[in-house]
């Protein structure tokens, strides 16, 4: 079953899945996440209206954004994807059990953890306080010594990814490298903990791509066990979020000084907007519909203001994806009074195209923000 945003959809959603909805006089519409939920033996795909006719140019788009966001190595025969069957998931899926087991097979990643055991002979530093308190016959000593071992939190990442897709994923494919994979990590005990921070040097370098769709996959995915105990999952992403990032990284390559998510205080005002150019330009990026400056919100005008002001930049953009009309030919509005006022353009960028690779689509979209800028 396919929907798009901002559709109303009939179909019971559990309380666990609720927060991507919204719900108003009993009709149930989709919000500003897309993405896929698995509801009793239903799959309901929600894609973006990017291309108002074509289910697969849509999910074409949201790949494509996704894979540049998180340098996902894509795969083009999504193109000819079946989009009822949740593909981004069974993509991010692929792409990380494939990318796993090539690396996994240079080499298992080690590291030396620290280990406290019970042994016969003495190995590394002896305990004395634990060996008291655990050795009423004298036959074995405690110790604390370092092992080389694989049994380290990255790997412990990857074999908790693994154990995750492999109760949800409907791919025969899939589910034969995931089981390589497991066997792969059998010395290594799953846990996942989303405070976690790893340390990326010469020897772990190889594996921070793979981190990367691990965690895009586990920050996104909710599961739920129902009282039969089948799987439902829900794997979805804030468009919101993911536009102001495609768009930031976008800006970024045009315009090397720009700064994304540029945090700072001005007193007790903490301000962020979402890209800085120095000197230059202050752009917010607006997941939202609108057809023109009069449907521009009072609490939008207000914000870029008071970026202007604290930034000292007289010129400030709200970027929207293009909708019904272009406007990169509405005027500037000017807020505060004259002589000491901001501009404020709005100006909206097309996502959709005609380009059906992924390169060509970046750098389409690429010359599309340079005009707009």
């Amino acid at each position: 079953m396919i929907v798009h945003e901002y559709e109303k959809i009939n179909l019971f959603i559990p309380t666990e899945f609720q927060c991507y909805f919204s719900e108003k006089w009993g009709e149930v519409k989709a919000t500003q996440y897309c993405g896929a939920l698995k509801i009793s033996n239903q799959t309901l795909t929600i894609l973006p209206k990017i291309d108002k006719h074509n289910d697969v140019a849509n999910l074409r788009y949201l790949t494509y954004m996704l894979s540049y966001v998180y340098d996902l190595k894509v795969d083009e025969s999504i193109s000819s994807t079946d989009t009822e069957k949740s593909p981004i998931l069974e993509l991010l899926i692929s792409i990380f059990s494939r990318e796993l087991i090539r690396e996994v097979e240079k080499g298992m990643y080690r590291e030396y953890i620290s280990v406290q055991d019970n042994l016969r002979v003495m190995r590394g530093r002896f305990m004395v306080g634990m060996d008291a308190r655990t050795n009423f016959v004298r036959d074995k000593i405690y110790c604390e010594y370092d092992e080389f071992s694989p049994d380290n939190p990255l790997n412990a990442l990857f074999a908790y990814t693994v154990n995750v897709c492999r109760r949800i994923t409907n791919s025969a494919d899939n589910r034969r490298q995931l089981g390589m994979l497991n066997l792969m990590f059998d010395e290594v005990t799953p846990y996942y903990n989303p405070h976690t921070t790893y340390h990326w040097y010469r020897l772990n370098e190889r594996f921070r791509h793979l981190y990367k769709i691990a965690l895009l996959i586990l920050q996104n995915l909710n599961i739920r066990f129902d009282k039969a105990g089948a799987n439902e999952w829900a794997f979805m992403f804030d468009m919101n979020v993911l536009f102001e990032q495609f768009i930031g990284k976008i800006v970024r390559t045009i315009e090397p000084t720009a700064i994304i998510q540029a945090e700072n205080n001005f007193g007790n005002l903490k301000l962020k907007p979402d890209i800085l150019i120095p000197n230059c330009l202050i752009v917010d990026t607006k997941y939202k519909k609108v057809n023109g400056k009069d449907e521009l919100k009072r609490d939008d005008k207000y914000q870029m203001y008071v970026y202007g002001k604290n930034y000292k930049i007289d010129q400030t953009m709200l970027l929207y994806p293009k909708h019904l009309i272009d406007l990169c030919d509405s005027k500037p509005l000017y807020l505060g009074k004259q002589g000491e006022s901001v501009m404020l353009k709005m100006r909206s960028v097309e996502l959709q195209s005609d380009a059906t690779s992924y390169k060509n689509y970046i750098e389409e979209i690429k010359n599309k923000m340079k005009e707009v800028l």
